[in-house]
């Protein structure tokens, strides 16, 4: 049986500049790896505290920039 927490939110048609952390793992396309959103987020916290993702803390809760998801992906692309 699914916990809530397994469930994603609805996918956007457009991604905001300013993300949450589901809605980066969703830029990511961590959802269609397997990944529940726990698991996502802990993802992006592994790549965010060894320094290959950056984030914004804002009003007690973590946001990702479109602009360093999109960078964060031309650097793994590249390598």
């Amino acid at each position: 049986m699914k916990s809530v927490k397994d469930d994603w939110p609805q996918h956007p048609q457009v991604f905001p500049e300013l993300m949450t952390p589901a809605e980066a793992a969703m830029f990511l396309r961590l959802n269609e790896l397997g990944h529940t959103p726990d698991s996502a987020i802990r993802t992006l916290n592994y790549w965010r505290d060894r320094g290959y993702l950056k984030a914004t803390k804002y009003a007690r809760h973590v946001w990702y920039l479109k602009s360093e998801l999109e960078g964060f992906l031309k650097n793994r692309t590249e390598q």
